[in-house]
Formats: C-alpha cells, sequence, structure tokens
C-alpha cells in the first residue's frame, strides 16, 4: 500500500512538471495588396471566442453552456478598419428592408447564438410593434464595407475519434513512464470571415483552419509560455483558447482588401 502511495505522489509530481507544447497555424501575409484610389471605410464585426461553463445539473446530466466572450477580441488592432464597438451611428437607414437587416441578424445569431445578441445590437436596432411583430433596422455607419468574423467551435473538439482514443493511451503510458511519454492531441478549429457592403450585399465568405495539436510532457517546452507546470488542459467541456486564433489580423485584413477591390466593385 505504501509503495502505491509513493508511485501516485510521484506521478502527480511529474505531471504538476509537465508542458504543454501548442503547434498552431501561421498565416504569413503575402503583402502584395494594394489600395488603389479612395481607402475604403470598414467596420468589423465579431472575433469573439467563447467561454464555457456548467449552467444546471439534473441527476446524472449534467449541461455545459458557451456565450461569447466580450471581455476581448482575437484581434487586437486594426490597419485598416475599425471595430463597430467604437464608432458612433447616425440613427438608422430606411432604405433597407426589414426582412433584408432581419436575415443579416440571424445569419450571424446562428452562428454564435443567443449570447451574441449584444454584438449583432451595434449595428441591428429592433422595434417592438403591436401584437408580436419585430422592425429590423440598420443602424446607420459612415463606412462602405462590414466584416463579420466567427469563431468555432464553441468546445473543444478533437479533430476525430482515433484521437479522442490515442489520448487514453496515451495518457496511460505517460503515467506509467513519468511524463516521458507525451500526450499528444489535435483539435479541430476555425474561422468564417464574411464581408459585407453597406446595404448588407454579402460581397464574399473566407474561411480559415485553425485546427491546432499539442504535446504534453515533461520534457516539451511549453508553447504559449504561461502552458507550464500542468497549466492549459482544457477538455471537451472547455471552449479552445484565445491564442488558437491569433496572430491572423493582418491576414484577414489584407484577404478583406483583396475580397473588396476585385469582388466589391463587381
Amino acid at each position: 500500500m505504501r509503495k502505491i502511495h509513493i508511485i501516485a505522489a510521484i506521478s502527480i509530481l511529474v505531471a504538476v512538471s509537465c508542458n504543454k507544447h501548442f503547434y498552431l497555424k501561421e498565416f504569413p501575409v503575402a503583402g502584395q495588396t494594394v489600395v488603389a484610389g479612395k481607402k475604403p471605410k470598414i467596420a468589423y464585426l465579431g472575433f469573439r471566442t467563447y467561454n464555457a461553463k456548467l449552467t444546471s445539473v439534473s441527476g446524472r446530466r449534467s449541461t455545459y453552456t458557451a456565450e461569447l466572450n466580450y471581455e476581448t477580441r482575437t484581434i487586437p488592432k486594426l490597419e485598416n478598419g475599425v471595430f463597430i464597438d467604437q464608432l458612433k451611428n447616425e440613427g438608422v437607414r430606411t432604405d433597407i428592408p426589414s426582412e433584408k437587416v432581419a436575415a443579416f441578424a440571424f445569419e450571424y445569431l446562428n452562428l454564435v447564438k443567443s449570447s451574441g445578441a449584444f454584438e449583432i445590437s451595434h449595428l441591428v436596432e429592433v422595434e417592438k410593434k403591436e401584437g408580436a411583430q419585430y422592425v429590423y433596422k440598420l443602424k446607420n455607419y459612415l463606412v462602405d464595407y462590414y466584416v463579420v468574423g466567427v469563431h468555432g467551435p464553441a468546445f473543444v473538439k478533437d479533430a476525430h475519434i482515433g484521437i479522442s482514443l490515442g489520448k487514453v493511451f496515451s495518457l496511460l503510458f505517460s503515467m506509467v513512464t513519468f511524463g516521458l511519454f507525451p500526450i499528444y492531441s489535435s483539435e479541430t478549429a476555425s474561422t468564417e470571415v464574411r464581408v459585407y457592403d453597406k446595404n448588407l450585399k454579402l460581397v464574399n465568405r473566407i474561411e480559415y483552419d485553425n485546427s491546432y495539436t499539442s504535446v504534453w510532457a515533461v520534457w516539451a517546452s511549453a508553447n504559449p509560455q504561461n502552458c507550464e507546470a500542468f497549466k492549459c488542459n482544457r477538455g471537451n467541456f472547455d471552449s479552445p483558447y484565445d491564442f488558437v486564433y491569433g496572430g491572423m489580423g493582418p491576414k484577414i485584413e489584407e484577404d478583406v482588401l483583396h475580397s473588396i477591390q476585385t469582388k466589391g466593385s463587381n
């Protein structure tokens, strides 16, 4: 019994000493996009990750809910645009039909669910009429284009079932070898960017693959640096880390400008 306790204690100490190294996608910029003529005014929405939390427990069943994180965005700074909450609108537009505005709003909400209502409210105003009727109005901003960014998934998702099984076996081997055998993991992640003109006409839809892999071992170097000593160990009931979508800003802005210059002028 004493030997078991000693082995368990050593296993815990080794686990605490293990670091996690994330291998993240890179998004290099071509640097070939040149703004010709008048520089377009672009407003950005979204680009928020999720926070998952336990919301209810009923018997053996637990329910987890993921909501948008309004504390930060994955693009900290824009070079050729501004985020919508940094602008001031000048009333609402009367030339855009309510049905078109509603379709635009619900396209976004279908992707991010109800927690995105506050984000879309920066651009869409809802007026309740008699009964159950609602009128959707587009707020008037002095911009030429709107760019909407959605990250996913809301919860950590293994790349495939083989990865899920592999994590179980690699965990067992890691415990036996006191962290020398690595725990390997691979998860899917993505970003969808939609570019609209000022009248909510879809100019382009761009998709990015943010899928990532990770290795957890006593010999691994922490990447990012704060993923040391058994940190950064989120499971399938948590949301992906913000850094999974980091470093995309310049590439997204380049692709948006390219879309505007090619498809936006049609």
